[in-house]
């Protein structure tokens, strides 16, 4: 994040400079003594010298990125904005660094007009201002035109903008200077050059806005969504480098659906629908989760109206570890229809509860039952997958235990905190489900306490355990071995979807639990004493931070065991301004799209799979497969200490992680930001088994909308 900050500095300086050397270099021509002539020309090398130095600042925190970071972090960057700055730079000190120097010396009072056509040259003023232009470029690429795997039209078109753009200041010096080839006077005068630059301002602005209007109605077109898609791009297959797959030269949907048809004809490719597992035994379990609107009241008085399974606040399913579950889903009154993912739950692919994907949306009268066997224990949660940017905000989620068939560890205590951030008659609260105040609780001294935490909000939280030492002992429903006991000044942080089970056995004084923000105040926590109420606690400062890269003992399966993996992708997770279905928005994107136009990637069953994430955006992303647990090999290039397991990664700013997992779950499976804002708006890609076809569609006349 240092270079992002620190090159977007630079690069807004270079800009400053280039134009008021671009600025400085126009006047040239209207210097009335060779005394002015040469303190112009003076100024202009001291400004294009620091321009230059800072230049090499820039280009060295590049090389220095490329050599801490590797390729992925600056490959855009390299291909497009480099080249970019470099022409017009390398042409001003190759070219027209020569001539002011020589202006410099130029004899005669006043100047001579040999020398005030040297000076009006065009390509003095036009280059210092092509140097302006594209270090802007380069400071805006950060927040609105991010170079992420960029492609050679994408490239030619930043320099056909910049051509464009420098046509209109072109046209202009190329008069002033015609005009003193044929020995005309300039007019000198302070109010005609006003006029002339005005002129010349007001021309650009209108090719500007021509390029942006231009560019706005091809964007709204371009990124409207198809009425109906089978979610999958047949465009850009992504094999990950190895083995030929059945999805090998299927380079559009019209070939995809030429597999489909000639399904029946091999018996290796199967329907999603298919994809149920062995549900043929009587359900251990059943439930039926309704899904309805309701006004529910939170602890502090403030009303949401909310969306809710059963009219509850995340209400809980809990299951024994091997039981058969059924869960009959009732849409009561939900218009534009519901489902169930089971998130974190590694269910066959029919049971996954992404509609267009896996299931048909269920809409108001209907109902849709899925029935899985819980294999994993763990903590988990569940929440709807139809437009989820919306209704997972307003309530449509709950939490899924599945209790371990031999518990090796016993607790007295065992509470569940599902954390999410609510819209209310009196602003935003945040809360433990429905309790977004301070509560209470009485525990005997010696007791063992399990937290198990889940963080349903878009963003990652931080919590702080205070008044005792602590373990951590599960991620994302993965038990931990080992796990060391942590300093209560220790905080931890969970990234969107994410859960940590947190165990603690409690001492003869209170023990403070609470979600943090920067003021350390107002947000909802936990008071666990053993004799009399305490006061309000007083929360300090933590002095560390978890780090789930060296904890316990690390993982060992075949992922770790080889370095070797049938197929490798890439994930670069970047920013942009853009169009998304129409509209614009701040885009998130994939490896520099947004869906439909990422990659689909592509395997068998079977292989062994590694996939790196670089997130070179401004912020956070949760990433999240569908079916699979990961393995984290490396964080920042470097080997973890003990590698873990997870379903919903958190990936920061500057960083970059490999993960690994067996693809053992055939199917067609999401892999997408878990800020569902961002998912909404396209930061989702699909991994997909090469023998399994679609059997449902996405998109309005469906009325599948995932996110």
């Amino acid at each position: 994040m240092f270079e992002t900050i620190f090159s977007i500095i630079i690069t807004v300086v270079m800009t400053l400079l280039w134009g008021i050397a671009a600025i400085a270099a126009a006047g040239l021509p209207y210097s009335k003594s060779s005394r002015s002539l040469k303190n112009k020309s003076t100024f202009l090398l001291w400004v294009a010298g620091i321009a230059f130095v800072l230049s090499a600042a820039w280009y060295g925190v590049i090389t220095l990125q490329l050599i801490k970071d590797g390729w992925l972090f600056v490959e855009g960057t390299v291909k497009m904005l480099i080249p970019l700055t470099l022409i017009p730079q390398l042409y001003i000190a190759g070219a027209i660094l020569p001539r002011l120097k020589s202006l410099r010396n130029a004899g005669g009072e006043p100047p001579t007009p040999a020398a005030l056509e040297a000076a009006a040259q065009p390509s003095i003023s036009i280059s210092f201002l092509a140097a302006a232009l594209v270090s802007g470029i380069s400071a805006l690429s950060t927040f609105f035109v991010q170079p992420v795997l960029p492609s050679l039209s994408q490239i030619g078109s930043r320099y056909l903008v910049v051509a464009l753009l420098l046509l209109v200041p072109a046209i202009f010096a190329n008069r002033r200077y015609s005009k003193l080839k044929q020995g005309k006077p300039l007019r000198r005068g302070l109010g005609a050059r006003l006029i002339s630059f005005v002129s010349a301002g007001l021309l650009t602005a209108m090719v500007a806005i021509t390029l942006l209007v231009a560019n706005v109605l091809v964007g709204v077109q371009v990124s409207k969504l198809p009425e109906a898609s089978d979610m999958m791009n047949h465009d850009w297959i992504d094999e990950g480098g190895g083995a030929p797959t059945l999805m090998s030269g299927s380079s559009n949907h019209q070939q995809h659906q030429a597999h489909h048809a000639s399904a029946s004809a091999d018996p290796s490719q199967v329907e999603v629908a298919s994809l149920t597992g062995d549900i043929s035994e009587p359900a251990d379990r059943t439930f039926e989760l309704v899904a309805q609107q309701k006004k529910v009241t939170l602890a502090s008085g403030a009303v949401i109206d909310a969306w809710t399974y059963n009219g509850e606040i995340a209400p809980e399913l809990r299951v024994k570890q091997g039981e058969m579950i059924e869960v009959k889903l009732v849409n009561q009154d939900i218009d534009r229809g519901v489902t169930i993912h089971w998130h974190g739950y590694n269910v066959p692919n029919a049971m996954d509860g992404v509609p267009g994907m896996t299931q048909n949306v269920v809409k108001p009268g209907q109902s849709f039952t899925y029935k899985f066997r819980a294999n994993q224990e763990g903590t988990y949660w569940f929440h709807s997958h139809q437009q989820a940017a919306e209704q997972v905000v307003r309530g449509l989620f709950g939490t899924l235990i599945v209790e371990p068939k031999q518990e090796t560890e016993s607790y007295d205590e065992e509470i569940t905190l599902i954390n999410h951030q609510w819209e209310t008659d009196q602003g935003r609260r945040k809360a433990f489900g429905n309790q977004d105040e301070f509560q209470w609780k009485q525990v005997k001294p010696g007791d063992t306490v399990k937290l198990r935490i889940i963080n349903a909000y878009n963003y990652s939280e931080k919590f702080l355990l205070q008044g005792t030492e602590f373990r951590i002992t599960s991620i994302d429903g993965m038990r931990i071995q080992d796990p060391q006991p942590l300093s209560d000044q220790t905080a931890f942080r969970l990234g969107a979807g994410g859960r940590y089970d947190v165990v603690f056995t409690m001492p003869d004084r209170p023990v403070f639990f609470k979600l943090v923000n920067r003021r350390n105040e107002g947000n909802p926590g936990t008071v666990f004493y053993a004799g009399s109420r305490p006061e309000r606690p007083v929360f300090q400062a933590e002095s560390a931070e978890f780090d789930p890269s060296d904890y316990g003992k690390p993982v060992m399966n075949e992922v770790t065991a080889e370095d070797k993996f049938d197929r490798e992708f890439h994930m670069i997770l970047g920013n942009r301004m853009g169009f998304y279905n129409g509209q614009i928005n701040f885009l998130w994107t994939i490896n520099g799209e947004v869906y439909p136009r990422v990659p689909t990637f592509v395997v068998k069953e079977g292989d062994r799979v590694k996939t790196t994430f670089v997130n070179r955006s401004l912020g956070e992303h949760p990433m999240h497969l569908h079916g699979h647990h990961m393995t984290v090999l490396k964080k920042n290039g470097k080997k973890v200490a003990t590698p873990w397991l997870t379903d919903t990664l958190n990936v920061m700013p500057g960083e970059s992680y490999e993960v690994g997992f067996i693809a053992d779950n055939p199917g067609m499976w999401m892999d997408h930001c878990h800020n569902l804002d961002h998912a909404a708006t396209g930061m989702t890609l699909h991994l997909m088994y090469d023998h399994v076809l679609p059997s449902y569609e996405v998109g309005t006349r469906s009325g599948n909308i995932p996110d």
